[in-house]
């Protein structure tokens, strides 16, 4: 899969239906989405640490923001997200909920949340996080698919990976220490690549999948469309 970062940021604001649009009309296989909740505790697609309200003196982050507040703004809703998606089903969804926010509202509350939306549609989508006890909650709660965000490829190693056996493994391209991706029962994500050149060769380390963030640039590449298959 070529799985777009957030939609395609290139031509439309990151994390929103637009993006989301964009991605799929340049031929991307899946879409990974941030989350994070209101202050009422609705899950909305948003991936800053922090957003300032116009006429505001300064940014907050989203957990002390109102739904009346963000509705104001271009954003979108997780549900909306769902809604668009129900009409795009050959599309996957990666729908992360990074650490701070599974801290600031509390992981069972967080995975809860999203996986209680996704009953209807789970076998798209994957929920991805850092935190393997947040993961098999997921699972427990009928997610068909986890995601696990490592910080080092000794980690999926580990025996609280190997227990998990998440679906999915994702690393920064940067953190990959060796020469090639060890194999398991999930498949490799590593982002963010951005060049084809790259591409072709995290495929030869073992990369199932990428994660980029520049989307049209990878689509127009022969070379990286030969060995992914997109």
């Amino acid at each position: 899969m070529l799985i777009a970062h957030r939609g395609d940021t290139s031509r439309q604001p990151e994390n929103t239906i637009a993006a989301f649009e964009g991605a799929h009309s340049l031929g991307a296989c899946a879409i990974q989405a941030q989350v994070q909740f209101s202050s009422e505790g609705t899950p909305w697609c948003f991936a800053q640490p922090n957003l300032k309200l116009p006429g505001a003196r300064r940014a907050k982050p989203l957990h002390k923001i109102s739904d009346r507040d963000l509705r104001q703004l271009p954003m979108n809703t997780f549900a909306q997200l769902l809604d668009w998606a129900s009409s795009h089903r050959h599309l996957d969804w990666f729908i992360e909920l990074q650490d701070k926010t599974l801290k600031s509202v509390g992981a069972e509350q967080a995975v809860e949340a999203v996986a209680r939306r996704l009953r209807q549609q789970s076998d798209s989508f994957a929920i991805l996080t850092s935190d393997c006890r947040s993961l098999r909650l997921a699972r427990s709660i009928g997610c068909h698919q986890v995601a696990l965000k490592l910080d080092n490829v000794a980690q999926c190693l580990s025996m609280e990976v190997l227990t998990l056996a998440p679906d999915y493994l994702l690393i920064r391209d940067s953190q990959i220490e060796y020469a090639e991706l060890p194999p398991g029962p999930w498949q490799w994500v590593v982002y963010e690549v951005n060049s084809a050149d790259e591409a072709v060769q995290w495929r030869a380390r073992g990369a199932h999948h990428i994660l980029t963030g520049n989307l049209p640039l990878l689509m127009r590449s022969r070379e990286a469309s030969d060995v992914y298959g997109f």
